[in-house]
């Protein structure tokens, strides 16, 4: 389950009946369905595309910067199923069609958010509203740190001014694509910012010669 920048959900890989691993699964589910949380009770779910390959346990599926969701793996505990090497890619309803997308722009100094401030971004064509998804590790069915957070802005002419998430209990620290979305549902190529800086200390790499500190 993939969360997808407009606040809808992606589910899709596994299987319609039994459990995960160990040839506990039967009959994969090849179909997509997008879930919109903002639909009546009972409206919420639509069945997308489908694919032809079998995704069970151990499958993954991650939002890319463009809005796209990779998808990939399978079971490689069940020899009843091929497991799986190739790579697809699940392209979103609001990318159907070649729409005009906005451009989002964020000054270095802009990128690292402390919580409750206020931080501008230059954005091209108009916006509807600003998401944060936090950077995700997938496994196991289960997208590690992904959440969905929409915080208040306002813009005037093509800037656009982002107040960050209040505390660390509504946004732990870590890093986030920022998407701004048009009154289509089209979203941007995703910009990252941090919030919250770093309280663990994850940059605190030894300063050697023979190591390069790695991008945290």
């Amino acid at each position: 389950m993939t969360a997808l920048p407009d606040g809808t959900y992606l589910i899709l890989n596994g299987g319609q009946q039994g459990r995960a691993g160990f040839g506990l699964s039967t009959e994969p589910n090849h179909n997509a369905i997008l879930y919109n949380p903002s639909q009546p009770v009972n409206s919420r779910m639509t069945s997308m595309a489908n694919t032809t390959i079998d995704r069970l346990y151990h499958s993954e599926a991650v939002l890319l910067d463009d809005g796209r969701v990779l998808v990939s793996g399978s079971d490689p505990e069940d020899i009843r199923f091929a497991q799986e090497y190739r790579v697809e890619v699940f392209v979103p309803p609001y990318l159907m069609g070649n729409p005009t997308r906005p451009v989002v722009t964020i000054a270095s100094s802009q990128k690292h958010w402390a919580y409750s401030q206020t931080y501008q971004i230059t954005v091209s064509g108009t916006v509807s509203k600003i998401s944060l998804l936090g950077a995700v590790s997938s496994t196991h069915g289960n997208s590690m740190g992904q959440r969905t957070l929409f915080p208040q802005f306002s813009c005037s002419g093509g800037t656009c001014s982002i107040t960050a998430p209040p505390n660390a209990h509504i946004c732990p620290p870590g890093w986030f694509q920022l998407f701004a979305i048009n009154a289509a549902g089209t979203p941007s190529v995703a910009a990252w910012v941090r919030i919250g800086g770093d309280p663990a200390g994850l940059g605190n790499w030894p300063n050697f010669p023979d190591f390069n500190v790695p991008g945290v």
